[in-house]
């Protein structure tokens, strides 16, 4: 069983955020930005670029608020995230542009 979302982003903030992603960063960790994916299931996922040494997208998988399954950390915005909780695949893909 599997479950796909899609998350748009406008092109100048994929540019905007990609542009940190694809800097040095800073000693500083904590998040610039969060996209939300919400299942039909009420599961949640979070896409969020996080500040950091270097800079780095967090994907988290939440079930009633409490985190259940987390992707390695990468340094791209755009592209699919896969989730795999309690039988289930849960795929977010962030594109750009609009709905």
């Amino acid at each position: 069983m599997s479950e796909t979302r899609a998350i748009y982003v406008e092109s100048d903030e994929v540019d905007l955020m990609q542009s940190y992603l694809d800097s040095e960063g800073e000693d500083e960790v904590g998040t610039l930005a969060t996209y939300t994916a919400i299942f039909e299931d009420n599961i949640e996922a979070d896409i969020k670029v996080c500040k950091g040494d270097p800079p780095f997208v967090d994907a988290v998988l939440y079930d009633c608020g409490s985190e259940v399954e987390l992707i390695e950390v990468t340094d791209e915005l755009l592209g699919e995230y896969m989730f795999f909780y309690n039988g289930k695949v849960y795929t977010v893909v962030v594109e750009e542009g609009r709905e």
